[in-house]
């Protein structure tokens, strides 16, 4: 019933959604771990299901237009009807927007208030750039992906009638009115409910953005030959139809980005077209348009759900739960497996399932169109280059790449590059003081347009609850002040500065300046509508349903959606593109750049500085980390009564001490030339291999496998204000991220694990490490779920030591710049052993074996690589379980280690490397500072442990001042 919430189907699914709730209220849903996650997002969407999906009704009096043949039970229509058999006019062109809020909170302020503050002040004062801040995790495709979806899922008519008047000030200080064109009201109207606006596009899910709204259209884009459209020599459609459009209306927001979109899929309808008259030669050109159609249009839908999402919103949960979406909880593999049992979109995904509206007629959401306003996405300023050698080819403003201009710029620039460009580039971050500049200052019909101010108004002016009361009215928690609404204390003063009054900031700014969950490009709030809208534009579609069937696309055209993917499709039209996506995970993340002729890679990243405040400890990390002390204090403790000898709480087990040099490379680049590495030159060192657990193991045990070096004669300021020595400590790991995010999480579950392991037999580790390979190679992925990831590093081959790379698994200070360190193996010699496995019959001391055996008659060579920061969101710095991506980032090199034959395992070697020696990165130079909560905990610890086992043994601790104490 119109307006009426929809009961839920099933108790199970009630008391899973408000279970969810109170789980996602208490801790957080994005601080579960997947396995736990993905039930409480599975239990947020009943929630929203049955208290946000409100019917907002229809003028009873419109009639569905009549029907001339029976093609639309397998064909989507121009203007949207008959998508719903029962409801004809269900979602067409001309229906209302839905709400996600109840109907009685949905209502228009009076024209002053509506106004205040004003917009124009809040585009100037909270979200004009200041200066381009980048979503490095994205590249540029990704903004005008967003663009090319909203314009095939919605707009809003508006009207010449009464526009908008708004006081507005410009750069000089000088004062004038701005005009904004209302929107227009809904003709059918209920003078007694809330404010209703209708669509002038369809609400369904069906590539009206390319395929046209009208018959008039439709008709004129297409050859009329073999279902093809008409693409003209710039890819883009005849430019005689441009005539037809309306430059003030949707189509003046079409720019290069959408060009490049538009052509691809004009060209991936073409070449579906193909397929089938190949493999149904007796189809009329009708049908293989109307199958091409569908097939495109469900391939976008998939790229969005599998692509485009994970790729913003990059969370481990959210990206097993939009695959989940589109494939089901078991995965793509076991999906025909599960759809013998089960039609329920949980378990096989919801392409193919029943069609569901949930008791409330399909259609978007005001909330929906507020919360995809992204235009920080967009930079100002544009570079395109060459896919073949990364040279720059041309540099633009956004104004140079408008409407107007897309044919000129598509003539100068062969597509191949812009696609290639636009993979490159990165877009803006979606946050305050990040609006493009150049859209606040447009030029439209005559009038200037700040596109920020219109964006704010938009919001209000159609009914849509401010910040804090559309939290309220989706069971979220409210700010009470503007220090809660976010964690940029300067971001508060100017929001309280703006507003006076937490309750009245807008939804939109209140996005802006929310903390976002790790990995996401926009806010949890907006999230709480993409988790309802985005299952809803499948789950009500009959042509992603019931008729999503070999049926109604053909077989033919189920394999293509099945198939493909955004990769290929650019792949298909554009093979060049292929060096450029190699290595690339998801194609909206950043591309690889081309290779000049002399062979270097290319980057123009910009690295984060070193700052004091990019470490935020928390304000009670000093009762944890003396928590983690003591408790660390037992377990040395017990390791002394165990083993009769103080052993380190960590790497306590050596497969050999070494002696070498680390040699700098000479003309590093300014931003490598840091610290230790900041010029040319060799220095002795000192490095000891070692098993990571807190017991002496046998070598057969799969684990975590360590390096520390020392490197001797290094001169400069120190961390500590007590070092006097000359030393520079790293210490490195097998692993590229810490497996607990910071001293909370360690304190929970590492200490516990790490209890837990210490005491555990080798057998009884040897056989539960089969166990866990079993079910993360085997079992796990086949269903989309992985190992916790403390569980995946006793799982991975035993492999020699010698023959591993070492990162430091966090952040330390590169000198003005922030980075993680990795040794990776440089000699052929070295290189040739990485993927061998120990063998079980090998010993206990099969490690150490190796390495002695290897130095008797070899020497290694290892290179010295730094990762810098160019991103703190997707590389985070309080946060060390996080892998920082390469594809932001590689690791470059910046010296040479260098291991002479010789004998690691003299019994006096390792008497001194056991009990003489002590590695900790926090001795050394104030330019590697370690950084984040994991390396403040390891300060303490660190100390405390050695001063343990060096008190226990009677044994001096000792920095070495001279290679030559290294005893042969």
């Amino acid at each position: 019933m119109a307006g009426v919430r929809p009961p839920l189907r099933r108790r199970s699914a009630q008391l899973l959604g408000r279970a969810a709730e109170r789980v996602d209220a208490t801790i957080g849903w994005s601080r579960l771990p997947t396995a736990l996650g993905i039930p409480v997002l599975v239990g947020l969407r009943y929630r929203l299901r049955a208290e946000n999906l409100y019917d907002t009704g229809r003028d009873p009096g419109k009639a569905p237009p009549p029907v001339r043949d029976g093609r639309y039970r397998t064909a989507r229509t121009v203007d949207g009807t008959y998508n719903d058999l029962v409801d004809p006019l269900m979602g067409a062109q001309g229906c209302r927007f839905g709400r996600n809020v109840p109907l009685a909170e949905v209502h228009r302020e009076d024209d002053d208030a509506l106004l205040s503050p004003s917009p124009s002040l809040i585009s100037r004062r909270l979200l004009r750039r200041n200066e381009f801040q980048p979503a490095t995790t994205l590249n540029l495709l990704a903004a005008a992906w967003i663009q090319f979806e909203v314009h095939d899922w919605l707009s809003h008519p508006t009207s010449d009638d009464d526009p908008w008047r708004i006081a507005t000030q410009d750069d000089d200080g000088d004062e004038h009115q701005m005009e904004i064109k209302r929107t227009k009201t809904d003709p059918d109207a209920d003078p007694h409910g809330p404010p209703t606006f209708v669509t002038d596009d369809t609400h369904w899910w069906d590539g009206s953005q390319i395929y046209g709204g009208s018959t008039e259209f439709a008709d004129a884009l297409r050859s009329f030959e073999n279902g093809k459209l008409l693409v003209d020599e710039l890819g883009l459609p005849p430019a005689a139809l441009e005539a037809t459009l309306d430059p003030t209306g949707v189509v003046g927001n079409f720019w290069v980005g959408l060009a490049l979109l538009h052509s691809l899929f004009m060209r991936e309808h073409n070449a579906i077209c193909d397929v089938l008259a190949g493999h149904y030669p007796h189809l009329t050109d009708q049908e293989l348009y109307d199958r091409a159609r569908l097939v495109n249009a469900a391939l976008m839908a998939k790229i969005h759900t599998i692509d485009w999402t994970p790729a913003i919103i990059s969370h481990p949960t959210t990206t097993f739960a939009m695959r989940a979406n589109w494939f089901g909880l078991f995965g793509e593999r076991l999906n025909p497996f599960v759809r013998r049992f089960t039609d329920n979109e949980v378990f096989t995904g919801i392409p193919g399932s029943p069609t569901d509206h949930h008791d409330v007629p399909y259609s978007l959401t005001e909330e929906f169109v507020a919360v995809y306003r992204m235009h920080p996405l967009l930079p100002d300023d544009y570079e395109f280059r060459s896919a073949t050698d990364d040279r720059v080819l041309a540099k633009h403003q956004l104004v140079d790449l408008e409407f107007a201009k897309v044919r000129e710029r598509l003539a100068e620039t062969p597509m191949a590059d812009l696609l290639y460009s636009f993979g490159r580039s990165h877009p803006g971050a979606i946050t305050l003081h990040n609006y493009p500049v150049q859209l606040t200052a447009m030029v439209r019909d005559g009038r200037e347009i700040d596109l920020a101010a219109v964006d704010v108004l938009r919001v209000r002016e159609r009914g849509v609850p401010r910040y804090n009361e559309f939290r309220r009215l989706f069971r979220l928690k409210p700010a009470a002040t503007f220090a809660d609404l976010t964690d940029d204390p300067v971001w508060a003063r100017e929001l309280e500065e703006v507003y006076g009054d937490v309750e009245r900031v807008d939804l939109m700014v209140g996005m802006y300046a929310e903390p976002k969950p790790p990995g996401f490009g926009f806010s949890d709030t907006a999230f709480r509508v993409f988790i309802l809208m985005a299952s809803r534009r499948l789950e009500s579609d009959r042509f992603f349903t019931r008729d999503f069937r070999p049926e109604v696309y053909t077989p033919a055209g189920m394999d293509w959606i099945a198939d493909n993917s955004m990769r290929t499709v650019l792949l298909r039209h554009f093979p060049e593109l292929e060096p450029a996506l190699a290595g690339v995970k998801n194609p909206f993340a950043p591309w690889t750049p081309a290779v000049r002729e002399d062979g270097a890679p290319v980057t123009d990243a910009t690295y984060v500085r070193y700052r004091e405040d990019v470490e935020r400890p928390g304000v009670d990390e000093a009762g944890l980390v003396d928590a983690i002390a003591a408790s660390l204090h037992d377990n040395n403790v017990w390791a002394f009564k165990k083993y009769r000898h103080g052993i380190r709480d960590a790497h306590a087990k050596g497969h050999g001490l070494l002696r070498g040099e680390l040699t700098v490379y000479p003309d590093l680049p300014d931003e490598l030339r840091q610290g230790l590495f900041a010029e040319p030159a060799s220095y002795p060192v000192v490095a000891r291999l070692s098993s990571t657990a807190g017991a002496l193991r046998s070598d057969q045990t799969k684990g975590i496998r360590g390096l520390g070096i020392k490197v001797i004669g290094v001169p400069g300021a120190k961390i500590l204000p007590d070092d006097d020595t000359a030393v520079q400590d790293f210490i490195l790991v097998t692993h590229r991220e810490f497996p607990f995010a910071d001293a909370a999480a360690y304190l929970k579950r590492g200490m516990p694990l790490a209890k837990l392991l210490a005491r555990t037999p080798d057998g009884v580790l040897q056989f539960a490490s089969r166990i866990f390979a079993f079910l993360g190679n085997r079992i796990l992925p086949r269903v989309g779920l992985q190992l916790p990831m403390a569980l995946q590093l006793f799982a991975r081959p035993n492999t020699p030591v010698l023959g591993e790379s070492y990162f430091s698994s966090s952040a330390l200070r590169y000198g003005d710049y922030i980075a993680r360190f990795a040794v990776v193996p440089l000699s052929e010699s070295v290189k040739s052993i990485q993927h061998q496995v120990v063998p079980p019959m090998a010993g206990d001391d099969a490690h150490r074996d190796m390495v002695v055996d290897y130095f008797r008659t070899d020497g290694a060579e290892y290179e010295f690589q730094i990762q810098l920061c160019t991103d703190l969101d997707a590389m985070p710095v309080e946060d060390a379980s996080v892998d920082w991506p390469e594809e932001l980032s590689p690791h470059r090199g910046v010296a040479k280690l260098t291991f002479p034959a010789q004998n690691p395992d003299t019994k006096e070697r390792r008497q001194y490397g056991d009990d003489v020696l002590s590695f900790n990165s926090w001795r050394g130079l104030a330019a590697h500072r370690p950084l984040g909560s994991i390396n403040r905990l390891k300060k303490l610890v660190y100390d405390a442990s050695s001063d343990f086992r060096h008190a226990r043994n009677g044994v001096e601790r000792r920095e070495p001042a001279n290679v030559s104490e290294l005893p042969d």
